[in-house]
């Protein structure tokens, strides 16, 4: 490791542009699904949960 300052850009993550700001509920929902199915949920399947919700809503 180096003892020089990380730049604010480094902090940034590749993905950024996939990330979600999820409700409480909305998280929750996601982690049931996660911890019933056992394994991480796809990309569809989390916008088929929040698109039910919101439809419930």
């Amino acid at each position: 490791m180096s003892d020089r300052p990380s730049s604010p850009g480094d902090d940034v993550p590749d993905d950024v542009d996939s990330l979600m700001i999820l409700s409480p509920e909305q998280y929750e929902v996601l982690l049931k699904a996660r911890e019933e199915l056992g394994h991480d949920l796809s990309r569809g399947q989390v916008e088929a949960l929040l698109k039910e919700l919101e439809e419930r809503s």
